[in-house]
Order: structure tokens, then C-alpha cells, then sequence
């Protein structure tokens, strides 16, 4: 995982000013599990900076992107997704509650992907869609699928 500081010398690095809106949204994901969505971290912002805007949170995620720093994720086509860990990693959406997890990447996959491709790949999204145990759980003993806050 990074740290702040590494994330301010990687936008540092790149030419862009430390902004006081760069560094919280930073301090917002750095040692985050969750994969929260722009809406999520804009109603976080809003607290501390009521007039941020959601393309000050997209102008970031992509600057934190390029650095290296976060995954953007659109695994769910009505929201976007962060995700702080940039090592390769699958993620799984559960079509009824909608949880989002990492999935592990066996090292072997992710060659075998970049070796299939005849291109320089710049990045690999492998998402995948079901339904989680908690609520395949529920479907055999008749209970209602609980709905998981989709903002994570």
C-alpha cells in the first residue's frame, strides 16, 4: 500500500500542485479495503470542503491513476469505483446485494492474458459478476436478499 507522501511526491513528480482537495481526497483512501464509489468519496469530501466538485474527485482519481496509486474501476455500469490497491487483482460484483471484493490474480493468469494480447497492455480489468454466498444463503432458505449500501 502507499502512503500520503508518497502519493503527494507522485503528483509532485508529475508537475501538478499539492493542493490542499488532493491531499484529503489522498488521507481519505490511503489505507482503505473498501473499494468506494465517486459519490461516496464526494459526500466525504463535501464535509470537509463544501464546495468541492465530482470533477475534482475525477480529475484526482485519474491523476492517482496515472501515478500508479489507484484503480478506477467500472465493473457497475451506473457508478465508478476506487479502489486504492493498484496490484493486479480480479473483482467480483454480487448481482443482487451488490458487494464488491478483490479476487486474487494468480501471477500465471495475468501473463498468460498479457502474452495472448499482441499489444503493449497498459493496465488489465478482470471483473466478474454472481451472486456472493450470503446471498446464494439466503435464495436456499427462502429470505429476501439483504440490499448492501452500494456506496463502497
Amino acid at each position: 500500500m502507499w502512503t500520503v507522501e508518497d502519493g503527494i511526491e507522485r503528483i509532485r513528480s508529475r508537475g501538478l500542485k499539492i493542493t490542499s482537495q488532493r491531499i484529503a481526497i489522498l488521507k481519505l483512501l490511503e489505507d482503505r479495503k473498501d473499494h468506494p464509489s465517486a459519490e461516496k468519496i464526494f459526500r466525504e469530501m463535501k464535509e470537509i470542503y463544501p464546495t468541492i466538485s465530482f470533477a475534482t474527485i475525477y480529475s484526482t482519481a485519474q491523476i492517482l491513476r496515472d501515478a500508479g496509486l489507484l484503480q478506477i474501476l467500472s465493473i457497475d455500469d451506473r457508478r465508478v469505483f476506487f479502489d486504492p490497491d493498484p496490484t493486479p487483482h480480479a473483482h467480483f460484483l454480487c448481482s443482487k446485494c451488490g458487494a464488491l471484493e478483490d479476487i486474487p490474480l494468480e501471477k500465471e493468469i495475468l501473463n498468460r492474458i498479457r502474452r495472448s494480447v499482441p499489444h503493449n497492455l497498459d493496465a488489465v480489468q478482470v471483473y466478474c459478476y454472481g451472486t456472493c454466498r450470503a446471498c446464494s444463503g439466503r435464495e436456499m432458505t427462502g429470505a429476501r436478499p439483504r440490499k448492501a449500501p452500494r456506496a463502497h
